[in-house]
């Protein structure tokens, strides 16, 4: 599964660069494909993954590496991951500082009796994400929060990413 995935990373960044596509191999039989126009500027393409195999096909041929969600990779558990990751990177000739780093966090904002992922108000998940964004090195964040869908996405941007943005970039002394 991990070199079909790599090599289809390939085929696809070729593709989205607007090369035509031919490959024939153990796991692809791509004859003289010839990609749509050329998007106006690169696009990323991301691996979600967790497992070692999975995650060095991220470090060698991803632009980006999609967490599973902090109740499946809890964040004790990102540093390895992040190890492979840049190892793979490394070994393949690639700046693991390139690789985006995205984790989807499951949770609430505001008070609630326990339930899954990260509860608690709007200074917790400010905290939180900024040393997840300074200590595990993510540069992105995808809320899913558990209840009150549209509430709850709007209190995350307007007031949870600001917030994050700026104690980040004023640790990065950017500000």
């Amino acid at each position: 599964m991990s070199a079909f995935t790599e090599e289809s990373l390939g085929v696809l960044h070729a593709a989205l660069a607007g090369g035509g596509v031919r490959l024939r191999s153990e796991q692809h039989a791509i004859e003289g494909y010839a990609a749509g126009p050329v998007p106006p500027a690169p696009l990323p393409v991301w691996l979600g993954a967790q497992g070692p195999k999975m995650l060095g096909v991220a470090g060698r041929a991803a632009d980006g590496w999609i967490s599973p969600l902090n109740i499946y990779v809890p964040p004790a558990e990102v540093p390895a991951k992040q190890k492979l990751i840049d190892e793979a990177a490394r070994t393949a000739g690639r700046d693991p500082a390139q690789i985006r780093r995205i984790y989807n966090v499951l949770g609430l904002i505001g008070a609630a009796r326990g339930g899954p992922g990260l509860i608690g108000n709007a200074t917790l998940w400010t905290d939180t994400l900024t040393e997840w964004a300074l200590d595990l090195g993510f540069d992105t964040f995808v809320f899913w929060p558990v209840a009150e869908h549209a509430t709850q996405l709007d209190l995350f941007a307007k007031e949870i990413v600001p917030a994050v943005r700026e104690r980040v970039a004023q640790a990065r002394g950017q500000r």
